[in-house]
């Protein structure tokens, strides 16, 4: 069966464009970058600190992407075992970069809330890339009558394209909360809260590719963890406004 998934999944990605999804992590990466440096300038630390918790985001998110597939099942767990490049998931990502920077302010006794600087910036880099996987014909949906083409096969719902535009819609909301300075310590958790829901929804459409446990599949679980994550910290900011002075996150 794992055989079977995997050359059908060859066969759609061969229709698709891989430079056109280089481009757009490329830009991605760039925006997003961009971004996070813009709304970091407030931090009231020195360069050294402020390029310490990038690097740490950073590789936090490296980490994250890549762990979850080794624990997936299905396709994903196969090829991740199959090679030293393997699937990626950008939920475990997000889930990854927080852990490792709340440990790391936390061993290095860093108060200030950093949090807020990487809400737009990681949707941008979330939205370009699901365009990048528009182009290439990945993390495609299930055979509908309704769907689009996508390569061989029958036609497909586009979740690639449904989640770009979702993640547009965020960041637009982020861009209104940003310029009045709105849910101050909380907009990265909105963040979480939003786009893991939207995950959680739109993985009912994605072609399934992992195991599933519960009745709910894989990804599903780790959208649910960060919209938990993220609705569990504005929860707890809203009810201690202090608790952004003395957060390690």
């Amino acid at each position: 069966m794992i055989e079977i998934a995997q050359q059908h999944c060859n066969e759609i990605l061969a229709t698709g464009s891989r430079r056109g999804y280089q481009c757009c992590v490329v830009v991605a990466g760039l925006v997003g970058g961009w971004l996070i440096r813009q709304d970091s300038a407030a931090w009231a630390v020195s360069v050294r600190q402020r390029w310490s918790i990038m690097l740490v985001a950073l590789g936090g998110a490296l980490l994250g992407c890549a762990l979850p597939a080794f624990f997936a099942g299905g396709m994903v767990e196969a090829q991740a075992w199959s090679g030293l490049v393997g699937p990626k998931t950008v939920l475990g990502g997000l889930l990854g970069s927080f852990l490792l920077v709340a440990l790391f302010k936390r061993v290095t006794h860093n108060h200030l809330d950093t949090s807020d600087a990487f809400a737009r910036g990681t949707v941008a880099i979330l939205m370009i890339g699901r365009v990048g996987c528009v182009l290439q014909h990945c993390c495609y949906g299930r055979p509908s009558p309704w769907g689009l083409a996508v390569g061989a096969g029958p036609p497909r719902i586009p979740v690639q394209a449904m989640e770009a535009l979702g993640l547009c819609g965020l960041l637009l909301l982020l861009q209104h909360l940003h310029l009045r300075a709105r849910c101050r310590g909380r907009q990265l958790f909105v963040v979480f809260a939003l786009y893991g829901a939207l995950r959680f929804a739109l993985e009912f459409w994605r072609e399934p590719v992992a195991a599933r446990y519960l009745g709910l599949g894989f990804y599903q679980w780790l959208a649910l963890l960060l919209c938990l994550v993220g609705l569990a910290q504005i929860v707890i900011r809203t009810l201690q406004p202090n608790y952004s002075l003395k957060t390690r996150l």
